[in-house]
Order: C-alpha cells, then structure tokens, then sequence
C-alpha cells in the first residue's frame, strides 16, 4: 500500500508544482534536508480504515537550472503491516534567448513494496514546455516512461495542457490531462490553489476523472497546511481523497493526516540567512514603512551585469539589500547624482528573491514587486532578470 501523502506522478500533481519548478532557485549549487514524523487514518477503497505512522526523510539539491530530489517512507500501519517506498524525480530547466519561453526536461524512478507480495516500480521522462510572464504562466508537455506492479512492465505515456496565475501571494493553477498505462486509459481536470501568508501555507486541490477505463471515475481533492515554527521546524495537516495512480500502483482513497517537518538545512546556509532579520510579519512599502513607496528598478547591462536602482524619497541617508544572489548577506548601495541608489552585480538570469532596508529599518518588498513567502514563511520580492 502507498502512503496517502507521498507525491503523486500524474499530470494533474505536476500543475501544482507550475510554480515552484519555474520560481526562483538558488544563486549556486545548494542542498536541503527534511525528515517528517506524521500518524494518519486512512481509508483505502475496498479496505476497512486502519490508521498508521510514517517516516519519510527526503533531500533537494537545487541550482539555477535543475533540481533533484531523494525522497523514502516508511509506513507502518496498527496491524503491524509496513511498506516501503522510495522516489528520486529530477529537472532541469532550458533557458533559450527569449526568456518568456521556457523548455523543460525532467523525470522519476520510484519504487514501493507491501508486505512479501505486492511490489511496484515505474520509471517516467517528461517534456514540457512552458510560457512565462512576470504572474502567471501556460505549459504543454508529453510524458513517457513504463510501469511494472511484479510482472511484465507496462509502457505509460501521457499529454497535458494547464496554466497558472499568481497574485497577491495565491497561486491559481488549472489543467487537463489524458493518460495512458497499458490497457489503462483517463482523463483528469484539476484545479488548484496556493497561498502563503507569513509562517503559514495552504494548499488546495479539486479535480474529476473521467473518460476512464480501469482508471476509476469521480470527484477528488485534497488539502493542506504547513505552519512554520522555527529555521528548523514546521508543523503540517492534510486530508481528503485521491484517485487511483496506475503509474506508482496507489490505490484510491481517502485519509486525513498530520505530524511535525524537521529541517535539516545545512548551517552556512542558516547561517546566512539569520543575515536577513525578520519579523513574524514582514512589513512592505504600504505599512507605516519610513519611505513608503521605493520602487526597483532592473535593468542589464552590456557586459552582462545587473544595474539595480532603488528609487526614494532625498531624505534617505542609506539603503542596503540582501537576496539569493548576495547569499542572504546585506550589500550597500551607492547613492547616484540624481539621488537614486544603485548596484552593479553579476546575477543569473531567471527569477530571484530580494528585500530591501532603508536606513537601518525593516526589510521590506520594494514597490511593484511580485510578493511571496521564502523557504522560512518571510515575505520577499521577485524579481525577473533577463
């Protein structure tokens, strides 16, 4: 049996991640940790429930154009029963001279064993690819790959369409899918929806299959919420119900889950981050900021630099800012002879997160700026670079 909370490989749970596998990644070469400790009830379709505990230790290492992920559970349900299940899925992002237009290559090989009997694996490869604006997106993709549930493998191959929009900290996502695994033919239509606010995140999905054929029919969704506690700690809640997935072997059902996300960040990265203080609410440029409405301006240069521009009211005396292309390390910026502040740096084109600190103040999301919450539930800017 598949834990209910363990990633789905369907077209459906792909719109979901849109954003996070298209938003801003780390300046170089990073790696993160997280161990979850979580207890649910479960309802399998044609089982009776039973609830049951889970250990799921995972690894993400990211850089500006690729991520991959380790992920294993172990689940062990009231009757004693276990299941084991490991997952390793990859990307990698290419990145043409029109930056709007994103291709994007990725893939997962998985594998889950039930008792002495019941043993899957499967191995996919996508293409997808996407466009993108400053807050919303579209993307069309193809998959491929086979499936085995400890007889002869099968082959999988799959279309989808979806897109998405973010404002105001709400990601907005939808998509339509047509699978096929064997003699296993459906169609999926989802929905979904993200918002963060502060230390807390919430994430929502609703969706039907159907056009089915050994695939199941009906109506589905889940939802969640993480509440960050600390640098290393976080809390989350989850429930609903899912459909079958003939590509990892789940079987559709219903569950309602919860437990602890222990982060196991490396310490020069905590490190650097303690360099961007926070507050448990970020303040921006329409709170009772100093200098209300400072305004970035980006701008490349020939030599294929980054001019940043902050502009202020004159009575400003200093203004530093701190993103993941500094490493979370606060840089001056230089007054200009117009009364601007500016930087030259060297920053990877794509996506980045940034703040702002004027004169010694809180650090704050220049106005104009896309808002949305880090890896620690802080709020910082988005900024594009070409």
């Amino acid at each position: 049996m598949r834990p209910p909370w363990a990633a789905r490989h369907t077209w459906a749970a792909s719109v979901a991640a849109a954003w996070s596998l298209l938003g801003p990644r780390a300046p170089s070469a990073q790696t993160t940790g997280t161990v979850d400790v979580g207890v649910s009830s479960v309802r399998y379709d044609g089982f009776l429930p039973s609830a049951a505990a889970s250990l799921s230790p995972a690894l993400r290492w990211e850089q500006p154009t690729s991520t991959l992920t380790a992920r294993g559970t172990y689940l062990r349900f009231e009757s004693g029963h276990r299941s084991l299940q490991g997952l390793v899925a990859g990307s990698f992002l290419i990145r043409p001279p029109e930056h709007r237009w994103r291709g994007e290559l990725g893939g997962s090989v998985g594998a889950s064993r039930y008792l002495d009997f019941a043993s899957f694996w499967h191995a996919t490869a996508d293409a997808r690819l996407h466009v993108l604006g400053a807050d919303r997106g579209a993307w069309i993709g193809a998959t491929a790959g086979r499936t085995s549930y400890g007889s002869a493998a099968l082959p999988v191959t799959g279309a989808g369409i979806g897109a998405w929009a973010r404002r105001s900290g709400v990601t907005l996502a939808a998509s339509a899918s047509r699978s096929f695994v064997g003699d296993t033919t459906y169609s999926d239509l989802v929905s979904t929806a993200q918002a963060r606010r502060g230390a807390l995140a919430l994430d929502a999905s609703l969706g039907a299959r159907f056009a089915s054929r050994g695939g199941g029919h009906g109506v589905f969704g889940e939802a969640s919420a993480t509440l960050t506690l600390g640098q290393r700690t976080m809390l989350f809640v989850a429930g609903g119900r899912y459909p079958t997935d003939p590509v990892s072997g789940s079987v559709a059902g219903r569950y309602v889950s919860g437990g602890i996300r222990l982060r196991l960040a490396s310490p020069a990265r905590l490190a650097a981050r303690t360099a961007l203080p926070s507050a448990a609410r970020q303040r921006t440029p329409d709170d009772d900021d100093p200098v209300p409405g400072a305004r970035l301006e980006v701008a490349s240069q020939p030599n294929g630099a980054v001019r940043l521009v902050l502009h202020t009211a004159s009575s400003v005396a200093g203004v530093e800012l701190a993103g993941d292309f500094t490493d979370w390390e606060p840089r001056p910026l230089r007054r200009t002879a117009d009364g601007m502040w500016e930087a030259v740096l060297l920053i990877p084109s794509g996506l980045h997160r940034l703040n702002v600190r004027i004169d010694g103040g809180a650090w704050i999301v220049p106005a104009g700026m896309t808002r949305a919450a880090d890896d620690y539930g802080d709020e910082v800017g988005i900024m594009a670079v070409p």
